[in-house]
C-alpha cells in the first residue's frame, strides 16, 4: 500500500534502514486489559467513523499507530514492538511468514470472510500460500499520472510509456517515488525487466537510469506527491491509484489523466494480519471480521480510495476511479505483476538507491 501519512501517534524511534531513519510508536509498554486492541496501519488507510463505530459495537478501545512504507515494518516488530493487528503488504507479509512473525488464521472466527473477493484471495495465496495469515482489504496498481493542461502548454506529448518520464524537458515538473520498491518498479518495467527482479545487474541498471534522471527531478517524495500534483507544483508523476483518485476527486477533471503504461506495472494487495505475539487475539479476529462487514467495507472504500476486495461493498458507487479511463487495469495481464518479497536482493535496491540520493 502506498497511502499518505497524515499522524503519527506517540512517534519512538526504533529502526535505522539504508534507506534512511525510519521511526514509529512502540503501542504497547505494559499488559493490556483484553478491552484495547492495538493496530499498525498504512496512514490514513482507514475511515475514523469506521473505527467509532467498532468501539461501540464492541467495548473495544481501538489504538492505531501508522506507518508509511512496508520496510518499516519488520525492524519495529522485531524491535520488541507489541500490537495485535497489522495491515500490511503481500510482499512484507511473504517476509514476515517467512521469519515466523504472523499467527496462522482460524477462519472460523472470520465468518465474513465470505465477502472478500475469490480472484483476489487466490492472487495473495501467491505470497500467503493457503490463505493462511492474511486476510485481503484493499488492491490497487501504480501508473504515470499527470496535469494534461501543463503538459500541453510545454509541448509536452501525454506519455504512454514509463520511458518518457526520462524525458530532460521535463525538468523540474517531475517527481519521482521515495518508496524504493515503487522507484524501481517505473525502472524495472522500462527496461523489461520483472517488478520483483533480483537480479544485481538488472537493478544496476535501472540505476544508472536514475542517475541520469535526477538533473530534472523536481524531488523523491511518497506522501507528498498527490499533494505537489494536485497543487499544480508538478506536472507529472508515477502515482499509485488510491493517491490518483484523492487528486481527482479534490481537483478540476479535465485537468488530469492516470495511464498504465504500456509495459505493465506492479499489483498490490494489501491485507490484515495478527501478528505471532499478539496479546488481544479475540479482539483483533472480531476487529478482521468486522472489516470484512459489507457495511464497513462502503465506508472505507469510500474514504480510502483504492479498490476494495470487498464483493458486497459496490465500488461504482463509492470509488470515482471507476470513471476514470485506464484507471483500473487487466489484472491478469501478464505484463503486470503482483509485487512479491525480493528476500536478500533487497540490498540491491537500497544500496542503488542510496546511490541516487547521492549522486
Amino acid at each position: 500500500m502506498k497511502k499518505s501519512l497524515k499522524r503519527i501517534v506517540a512517534i519512538v524511534v526504533l529502526a535505522t534502514l539504508t534507506a534512511g531513519l525510519i521511526s514509529c510508536s512502540n503501542a504497547v509498554s505494559t499488559a493490556s486489559s483484553g478491552k484495547d486492541l492495538y493496530i499498525l496501519n498504512f496512514g490514513d488507510y482507514m475511515a475514523e467513523d469506521a473505527i467509532k463505530i467498532f468501539e461501540k459495537e464492541t467495548g473495544v478501545t481501538v489504538h492505531q499507530d501508522v506507518f508509511e512504507a512496508n520496510e518499516e515494518v519488520i525492524p519495529v516488530i522485531e524491535s520488541g514492538a507489541k500490537y495485535d493487528v497489522i495491515c500490511i503488504s503481500d510482499y512484507c507479509i511473504e517476509r514476515m511468514i517467512d521469519r515466523e512473525l504472523l499467527l496462522p488464521l482460524d477462519k472460523t472466527k472470520i465468518p465474513n470472510l465470505v465477502n472478500i473477493n475469490k480472484d483476489k484471495y487466490e492472487m495473495l495465496a501467491v505470497c500467503d500460500p493457503g490463505n493462511t495469515y492474511a486476510v485481503p482489504y484493499f488492491c490497487g496498481s501504480m501508473g504515470i499520472f499527470f496535469n494534461k493542461t501543463k503538459l500541453d502548454a510545454m509541448g509536452i506529448t501525454f506519455p504512454r510509456s514509463w520511458k518518457e518520464l526520462f524525458n530532460p524537458a521535463l525538468k523540474g515538473e517531475l517527481i519521482m517515488q521515495s518508496s524504493i520498491r515503487d522507484l524501481y518498479t517505473v525502472g524495472l518495467r522500462k527496461n523489461g525487466f520483472s517488478v520483483n527482479s533480483t537480479s544485481k545487474e538488472e537493478i544496476d541498471i535501472c540505476t544508472e537510469d536514475f542517475i541520469k534522471q535526477k538533473s530534472y527531478v523536481q524531488g523523491y517524495f511518497t506522501d507528498q506527491v498527490k499533494e505537489k500534483m494536485l497543487s499544480g507544483e508538478a506536472a507529472i508523476a508515477p502515482m499509485t491509484s488510491g493517491d490518483v483518485q484523492y487528486v481527482y476527486l479534490e481537483g478540476t477533471d479535465d485537468e488530469y489523466c492516470f495511464v498504465v503504461p504500456e509495459e505493465g506495472t506492479q499489483i498490490f494487495i494489501d491485507a490484515w494480519c495478527i501478528l505471532k505475539d499478539a496479546e488481544n487475539v479475540d479482539s483483533a479476529y472480531k476487529f478482521i471480521d468486522y472489516m470484512c462487514r459489507e457495511d464497513v467495507a462502503r465506508i472505507n472504500a469510500e474514504y480510502v480510495g483504492y479498490e476494495s476486495v470487498n464483493d458486497k461493498a459496490p465500488d461504482d458507487e463509492f470509488l470515482y476511479m471507476r470513471k476514470i479511463e485506464g484507471a483500473y487495469i487487466d489484472y491478469s495481464n501478464g505484463n503486470n505483476e503482483l509485487e512479491r518479497d525480493v528476500g536478500d536482493a533487497i540490498r540491491y535496491y537500497s544500496d542503488g538507491y542510496n546511490r541516487i540520493k547521492a549522486s
